[in-house]
């Protein structure tokens, strides 16, 4: 049940960073994109932190610009949560709930019934120094391998979709203990197209 998800229209401005994806946006391209797959449910659960959003007064991530940009229009609730970037966003018959709740994991859907529960990082989408992209995956590999699942659930560890983690995940994929586990290692791209998942 794997396919390409290619966005029917051309990238609009979100304000997005050039030269690296932050984890929201990972997380909400993986949660757009396991939606618009044949069989999904209805509803993607989205934790984002609030170091993911704005430290001091500096915004790293517009999660309004972004949801707005890519076609998702926030549903009125009762604001339960006083994070302003916590609800619910809709397009068409699919809602992402955004949260800020730890240990859930950053995304959790259902596709044909089969729950999905994924560790997202950040990454750089240019060559630096010192390779951060084998750190990152490490730890999604690692938070991945704690979350409270059952045999029947797939667990992905997500990262961007660049040169080198593409090359880790090709190693790292085949790697027996991660094949007798069973964690996807899933690359998600900017123009919101994600490999690896093979669900």
């Amino acid at each position: 049940m794997s396919g390409s998800f290619h966005p029917a229209r051309s990238l609009p401005d979100l304000g997005l960073p050039t030269d690296r994806m932050p984890e929201a946006e990972v997380a909400l391209r993986l949660a757009e994109f396991i939606l618009s797959l044949p069989g999904s449910g209805a509803m993607a659960s989205v934790a984002i932190d609030g170091a993911s959003i704005k430290v001091g007064d500096a915004v790293i991530f517009d999660i309004g610009r972004f949801m707005a940009g890519t076609g998702w229009e926030p549903i009125k609730e009762p604001q339960v949560c006083r994070n302003a970037w916590t609800g619910a966003y809709r397009r068409g018959d699919k809602t992402i709930r955004v949260h800020s709740r730890p240990g859930e994991g950053d995304v959790v859907t259902t596709v044909d019934g089969c729950r999905i529960v994924a560790e997202c990082k950040k990454g750089p989408l240019i060559r630096k120094p010192g390779s951060p992209e084998y750190p990152l995956l490490t730890a999604a590999l690692g938070q991945a391998l704690l979350f409270e699942v059952s045999a029947d659930d797939v667990v992905v560890a997500a990262v961007p979709d660049t040169p080198v983690f593409r090359r880790l995940a090709e190693v790292w994929r085949i790697r027996p203990l991660v094949r007798r586990v069973g964690i996807r290692i899933a690359l998600v791209a900017r123009d919101g197209v994600v490999s690896g998942l093979d669900l």
